[in-house]
């Protein structure tokens, strides 16, 4: 088995894995990284693979899926909650972005079309030798980790991952019941303990209640795809007694949760907290919106487009209001920009910000010890770390290289074979 790294090497972003068999070949991933331009995966000829397998939405995942469908049809392979879901952001990329992506609506439309869903824990027959199964990582509903079973080998790709639950989503489901010869693992998180969630909705409440008892407005720029909807159900959960506002995407996405109700964590309680946000409905309503206290609970999470770059111009100026970050900011971001400097961009200047600044830790990747109990308990032959910085990728090289003598710890380089 060969495997090829086209992209999330020693990067947050555009993930992209080929692996070969003598059979056949899959891609598994085709993503997009997302900072100042959209970068791609390094080229791959649609002749070298058979079947393309996604492990989740969002665009770092997906977002360079549609190119293989330019002029022809390949075999795709994913959940159909990350189906509907891909669908939806794959169209607002090309709705919102400021350079040239080299595909359209139609190849969109027949990346979906073709896509076959596959149900969680079920194992799908790709060849005589070869079986899929898709295993719940957590992360974000329909997120799958992918789980390869060949003649003579078994391949586990984590995607995504997250092993603790969150208000919304199931935690990660580890028990493989195979033995795992190869590991992918993203590593977003390697050298981070993330602290305890109770805690982090704890002190977010009361932060917002804080700014909003003093008169001001919180503006929570966030991931339209599970982050706004799981805050929304955090202030549900802790008895949030101020008005809380849904905005963007997260309007169509809050109706796609609401439509699959297995999927989620705890469904009543999601719903009672939707039944209790404010839906925006206008542009006039969102004029007003900002003058009176309340939550704002709007897309772009890293403030790159979306409702939250307007909202934010407005919120920014007021000294009694805050601007909560608490989706992943990637660096050189607008959302980074904000945390580091205290600015955002605004008529084409930089300009300071009046409000108040704070980021919560409300991750949907694991933590420190998540990454190494799950390399221990797989105890895999081999370990490849992918989707993350370098110093997140050699500190959990350096952990498993130290302390796993049976378990060869790899740091892969883009675009170079592994033979395993």
């Amino acid at each position: 088995m060969k495997i090829k790294f086209l992209g999330a090497v020693e990067e947050v972003g555009r993930s992209a894995i080929l692996v070969k068999t003598e059979e056949e070949g899959f891609l598994l991933d085709s993503g997009v990284a997302l900072d100042h331009s959209i970068k791609f995966p390094v080229y791959v000829s649609p002749d070298e693979f058979n079947t393309l397998i996604i492990s989740h939405c969002h665009l770092d995942h997906v977002g360079s899926a549609p190119l293989f469908f330019i002029g022809g049809i390949k075999k795709a392979l994913m959940t159909k909650m990350t189906k509907e879901l891909s669908r939806i952001l794959l169209l607002d990329m090309l709705k919102v972005s400021k350079t040239y992506l080299p595909f359209e609506t139609l190849e969109i439309n027949r990346f979906i079309q073709y896509s076959t869903e596959i149900e969680k824990d079920k194992q799908y027959k790709i060849n005589d030798n070869t079986f899929l199964e898709m295993k719940d990582a957590g992360h974000v509903l329909g997120a799958s980790q992918i789980l390869l079973k060949f003649k003579d080998k078994v391949m586990l790709y984590t995607g995504d991952m997250n092993v603790n639950k969150t208000r919304t989503v199931p935690p990660a489901n580890t028990n493989y019941n195979e033995n795992i010869d190869v590991l992918i693992t993203e590593s977003t998180y390697a050298t981070t303990e993330h602290p305890p969630r109770d805690q982090v909705e704890k002190k977010f409440v009361e932060e917002s209640r804080k700014i909003i008892e003093d008169g001001g407005t919180v503006l929570v720029p966030a991931f339209g795809v599970g982050r706004a909807q799981e805050i929304i159900t955090v202030l549900h959960a802790n008895n949030f007694p101020y008005k809380v506002v849904l905005d963007g995407m997260a309007k169509r996405i809050t109706e796609i949760f609401m439509n699959n109700p297995k999927e989620l964590y705890d469904y009543k309680q999601f719903v009672n907290a939707v039944e209790k946000t404010y839906i925006l409905q206008s542009d006039q309503e969102r004029r007003y919106v900002t003058r009176e206290p309340g939550i704002i609970v709007t897309p772009a999470g890293m403030l790159k487009g979306g409702p939250a770059v307007r909202y934010s111009e407005e919120i920014a100026k007021g000294r009694k209001n805050a601007i909560f970050l608490v989706s992943y900011q990637v660096e050189g971001t607008p959302g980074s920009t904000l945390l580091k400097k205290r600015v955002i961009a605004m008529g084409g200047k930089l300009v300071k910000v009046n409000a108040e600044v704070k980021q919560f830790d409300f991750s949907s990747h694991n933590g420190k010890n998540d990454y190494i109990n799950l390399i221990k308990e797989t105890n895999p032959k081999y370990v490849f770390f992918v989707h993350g910085s370098r110093e997140n990728i050699e500190f959990l090289f350096n952990e498993i290289n130290n302390n796993m003598k049976d378990t060869k710890a790899i740091m892969p380089k883009i675009n170079e074979n592994y033979e395993v």
